[in-house]
């Protein structure tokens, strides 16, 4: 059966996260929410409706993966912020013939038995109304929705878990161990082709495991306790800290300490400084002795202002969501539930607020509007040096988002 995994308009909740990619493209665990499903149904045709303004940018990044490459056979529509597992696809299986799936008594997507191109035709103008898909029976199934960035990074420990079942090898160490560099329960542990753990690091699968990917360079002393994932080409700084629940992404370069917290990939927070249950976008920077605070002082449950409305987490523990490109200086400390957009500069100056607009740039005393082009070639500059090109399709979209944005920025 192919599949189309669609954002709906609940993509909004995610805050700065999913202005410059879609929700199927966000870290939950080892993998990205669409990984989940390809590494369960490799082979399969499996393909992409992101929302009319991503279009250009899924297409380049995933090219000949577009619904022009449906087919007219049975077809499941999945949300994209489905968090996929052999639960929710061995229920999917048990279902015949046509159906609306709910979780919850929310529609999270649908089974078709045919007509599959005019159905996503159908979907793509309307991503909440599946009832335009023509279908009466619905069924409900147990499927796990991401709403929110903190439930993603409340998440991660046990995805980790399941997601490492599925891609490693346990036990085998593929890269370079120094003698004097300590293993911790090593079935749990796998460390990928061309990694080197260098002297008196130490690697803890006690209470979960570890996953190391490719090229991952773990510098000396530095603590790695599971569940955690380190992806490929990331560097791990020497007497690093790196706590249970945390996944970093492909090529960051990360020290200090961190706590339960996701790295999408790209990402520096190279020096000491605390960050706990936060959630970094691609191509962010946090200066030396950034700390982030992820605990009220009263221990009360954290309110986080996403979407332009004030969000009871129902949680203890919920730090930063920091979306791409964004920096902050030496020194900076952000406040518990913070959320800063994409290309902010957040000045190390007391407390900034909690709420900072995407393209700003300040301190606590006020901010002003980054200038476009100069936050564009920041961006060419910083990309070019890891080998990456900002591309047009990027570039465009980055435009755009700076023009819808503003009004957050006058309020």
């Amino acid at each position: 059966m192919q599949t189309v995994l669609y954002e709906d308009g609940a993509h909004r909740f995610f805050g700065p996260l999913t202005l410059l990619r879609p929700e199927f493209d966000l870290r939950c665990g080892v993998l990205l929410l669409r990984e989940k499903l390809e590494r369960r149904r490799p082979g399969s045709r499996i393909l992409l409706l992101p929302r009319p303004e991503l279009a250009d940018v899924v297409a380049e990044q995933h090219p000949g993966r577009g619904i022009e490459g449906l087919t007219d056979e049975p077809t499941l529509f999945l949300s994209g912020r489905v968090i996929v597992d052999d639960t929710l696809l061995d229920a999917l299986g048990e279902i015949d013939g046509e159906s609306i799936l709910t979780s919850g008594g929310t529609a999270v997507g649908a089974l078709v038995a045919a007509d599959a191109p005019a159905r996503a035709d159908a979907l793509a103008e309307s991503r909440d109304d599946l009832s335009r898909l023509g279908i009466a029976a619905t069924s409900e199934v147990p499927a796990r929705v991401a709403r929110f960035p903190w439930e993603l990074v409340a998440l991660t420990s046990e995805e980790i878990t399941a997601d490492a079942a599925l891609i490693s090898r346990f036990g085998e160490v593929e890269g370079t161990l120094h003698p004097s560099a300590t293993l911790v329960e090593p079935s749990r542990i796998a460390v990928g082709e061309g990694s080197r753990v260098a002297a008196g690091a130490v690697i803890d699968a006690t209470d979960g495991p570890v996953v190391i990917g490719r090229g991952v360079e773990i510098l000396p002393n530095a603590v790695i306790i599971g569940p955690s994932a380190i992806g490929d080409g990331s560097r791990i700084n020497a007497c690093a800290r790196i706590y249970g629940g945390t996944s970093i992404g492909e090529r960051c370069k990360v020290g200090g300490e961190v706590e339960g917290s996701v790295f999408q990939g790209w990402s520096n927070k190279q020096h000491d400084g605390f960050l706990g249950h936060s959630y970094l976008g691609s191509w962010v920077n946090l200066g030396a002795a950034t700390d982030n605070s992820d605990l009220k002082n009263n221990y009360g449950t954290v309110r986080v202002a996403i979407d332009g409305r004030t969000v009871d987490t129902c949680s203890t523990f919920v730090g930063a969501t920091i979306g791409d490109h964004s920096k902050t200086a030496i020194g900076t400390k952000l406040n518990t539930g913070t959320v800063v957009g994409v290309f902010a500069n957040v000045l190390a100056t007391g407390f900034p607020p909690k709420s900072i607009p995407s393209f700003s740039w300040g301190t606590a005393d006020g901010f002003v509007e980054h200038d476009l082009a100069k936050a564009l070639e920041t961006a060419r500059r910083v990309m070019v040096r890891r080998n990456v090109e900002l591309t047009m399709a990027m570039e465009s979209l980055i435009v755009r988002v700076f023009e819808a944005e503003r009004s957050g920025r006058t309020e």
